[in-house]
């Protein structure tokens, strides 16, 4: 598409290529097309004053009576919309390195090359890892040391916490045997001895008191000696002494020893049941320290083992193979950052070193403007020239119609909202491949018997269309409402009849004789009436002929040759 502007006013004119019915597999196209009369010259001029802009093809001016006219008539035409993009793979499966950091390539498959899955791609420099895996194999096997010495440690610590705790549990059983011995025994045995010492002594000191006082009497009568009467006496008091130690004894064990001895016995079994619990938390503290210690080496060994295995893992990743077959193309980066895969450069991790395209199956990439993504859907069919290989016309389908703009390229022109679309090839017997210009026509529909007039017939201002019929000696225009074109035709859907005669170019003085149009009422031509372009769009009064051009839609990529929706 072209656009002319003056003095805020845009012109738009489109002039498009005769379409070809798609075929159902490549064939010969015609070695050349023969170029259309309104298709040699073109112009474009800004008048002053009002800033008139004014369409004609065939003169710049003369009366409109000498311009060629055209009969109305029926016709049948493909509605197509032409672009332009590039050949690519339906799959394509992307080789990146794997290695951590920076890597050097020692070798690598020559591009272009067509490789099996398995294939060897590249072989990057290992020498760093190689080391690496034996520094890991070194640690793994100490780690494995270490774990094994942890294990036995934490086997023999809970065998003697074992033993430790059957001790003081013993102890706290004899403490309370010894308890419930003294209680029940010991100082019930002491008491019972004690108390029969008492019975004892007593019994003496009756005794000794008897014999006493018989000595008495007999020595009275004479018939004592002085020193066995003294041995009576002595006796005596030897008893009553006994009796006294003997009540002193039962009264020392009774408030002194056995108070003593059953708080001891007591406080033997508290403090064995203290230290019992004391080993079972110290054997837990000094279980759950092994156990810990252990954990570390498990863990100390797994991080040597996952070391080991990613060093490993990383050896394999120098030899990069095929994950997939595929046609070998070097990763080239972009234009802002390229790269140079050879041997000898150095590569990094998760960069893009080998695309391999499956060739099989083949599309082509197309951008297509917002205005005309309506007019395609998928299943479409589509016919498609490629470079490099003249005269064969391959046919295809639209299999992918991207859901939001592509903005790539919206630095260049932030206005610009182009909608890529996937076209895929239904044979690839010319071994084509990815990268190559290829120019497609999309399909959009066929109009059958409509009345038609050529596109440089018509003429539109402030969004409406014009046709220029005979009026006497001179040319009066007439609006009409337009529906789809071709490259060639545009619908007429209403304000011609068939049989009825318009002229194909008129001179400026006749483009004059176009409505008036309010330029704060007036909106740019409607696109959407006529996808294509193809008609002539006039502002202003007089001027030199425009320029043919592209539809409104046309971009970088290519314009549609053909149309839209019905106006």
């Amino acid at each position: 598409m072209s656009s002319v502007a003056q003095s805020g006013v845009s012109v738009e004119v489109h002039a498009l290529q005769p379409s070809r019915p798609v075929v159902a597999t490549a064939r010969r196209a015609p070695a050349a097309r023969a170029l259309r009369p309104w298709m040699i010259v073109m112009m474009v001029a800004v008048l002053g004053g009002g800033g008139w802009l004014a369409v004609s093809v065939f003169k710049p001016a003369g009366d409109a009576s000498e311009s060629t006219l055209h009969t109305v008539a029926r016709r049948s035409f493909p509605v197509i919309i032409e672009s332009k993009g590039e050949l690519k793979a339906k799959k394509t499966t992307e080789v990146k390195c794997k290695v951590e950091g920076r890597s050097t390539i020692i070798w690598l498959i020559e591009e272009g090359t067509t490789v099996a899955e398995g294939d060897l791609l590249v072989r990057l420099a290992s020498d760093q890892i190689d080391e690496r895996v034996q520094q890991e194999e070194a640690n793994e096997a100490s780690a494995i040391a270490a774990l094994e010495a942890a294990e036995k440690d934490l086997e023999i610590l809970i065998d003697q916490n074992l033993s430790d705790i059957r001790k003081s549990e013993l102890a706290v059983e004899i403490a309370g045997i010894e308890l419930e011995k003294y209680t029940k025994g010991d100082a019930v045995k002491t008491l019972k001895t004690n108390e029969l010492a008492i019975d004892r002594v007593a019994q003496s000191l009756k005794r000794a008191d008897l014999e006493f006082t018989a000595a008495r009497q007999l020595r009275e009568k004479g018939w004592m000696t002085e020193s066995d009467y003294l041995e009576k006496e002595f006796a005596l008091k030897e008893a009553e002494r006994a009796v006294e130690t003997s009540n002193l004894d039962l009264h020392v064990f009774q408030t002194y020893t056995h108070p003593k001895d059953l708080r001891q016995r007591e406080s033997d079994v508290d403090e064995a049941k203290k230290e019992l619990e004391r080993v079972r938390k110290s054997a837990l503290a000094k279980e759950a320290q092994r156990k810990a210690e252990v954990e570390a080496k498990r863990a100390a060994l797994l991080n040597a083992q996952n070391n080991l295995k990613k060093f490993r893992e990383q050896k394999e990743y120098t030899e990069i193979k095929a994950p997939a077959p595929g046609l070998v193309v070097f990763d080239t980066g972009n234009r802002w950052d390229p790269a140079k895969i050879a041997e000898g450069g150095e590569v990094f991790e998760y960069q893009t070193i080998v695309s391999l395209p499956d060739t099989t199956v083949m599309i082509v990439s197309v951008r297509i403007h917002e205005a005309k993504t309506n007019l395609i859907t998928i299943g479409q069919k589509a016919t498609i020239e490629i470079e490099g290989i003249p005269d064969v016309i391959f046919s295809g389908e639209v299999s992918k119609i991207a859901p939001l703009a592509d903005s790539r390229n919206q630095w260049l022109n932030p206005d610009l909202k182009e909608y890529e679309t996937e076209i895929t090839l239904e044979t690839n017997e010319h071994d084509l491949k990815p990268g190559v210009t290829a120019r497609s026509e999309i399909l959009v529909s066929e109009l059958k018997d409509v009345v038609a007039v050529p596109l440089q017939a018509v003429y539109s201002k402030g969004g409406k269309h014009y046709v220029f019929k005979p009026s006497g000696p001179a040319a009066e225009p007439i609006e009409v409402n337009l529906g789809e074109s071709s490259n060639d035709y545009v619908e007429v859907t209403s304000g011609l009849d068939t049989g009825e005669r318009v002229y194909l170019a008129v001179s400026d003085d006749a483009k004059r004789l176009l409505p008036e149009v309010d330029s704060s009422a007036a909106g740019p031509m409607n696109a959407s009436a006529v996808s294509s372009g193809g008609t002539r769009s006039v502002s202003g009064s007089g001027g030199a002929p425009a320029r043919r051009a592209g539809g409104p839609g046309r971009g970088p990529a290519g314009g549609s040759r053909g149309g839209g929706r019905r106006g």
